[in-house]
């Protein structure tokens, strides 16, 4: 592996984790899908997808509290984070998301972008769209 192909991995195991820590490892899964697929239909890195303003709230929007936050030596989840995402850049996870290049959680109201997608999947708390 490259050191951009690691920076990739851990940009996406840092936003599964701030994203998803609490879905467990398929809510993680699809997070890390949704940055996959996104990346492959703009043909960009991860890394440019995951920052790319307003696309992750935890990773660029300066009011979310999740912006500064960080795991702490031994996370176990954040350990499972670097593991999947690792997994899905070399292509050795099936997409559960069947292509979902967005997604929100169910603690909020439905986005308007939602209304003209295709619902995928619903994970745990998360509710997925191609």
């Amino acid at each position: 592996m490259s050191i951009w192909t690691d920076f990739d991995i851990y940009c996406a195991a840092l936003a599964s984790w701030r994203e998803a820590r609490g879905e467990g490892r398929d809510g993680i899964r699809g997070v890390i899908h949704v940055i996959a697929n996104r990346a492959k239909l703009a043909n960009k890195s991860w890394a440019e997808i995951i920052y790319q303003k307003w696309q992750f709230s935890s990773m660029t929007a300066a009011d979310d509290p999740q912006l500064d936050l960080v795991p702490k030596p031994p996370d176990a989840v954040f350990s499972d984070c670097c593991e999947i995402a690792s997994l899905i850049s070399a292509g050795g996870d099936f997409d559960l998301t069947d292509g979902a290049t967005h997604y929100f959680a169910t603690s909020i109201a439905e986005p308007e972008w939602a209304k003209d997608m295709t619902f995928t999947i619903q994970i745990g708390h998360q509710r997925f769209y191609k």
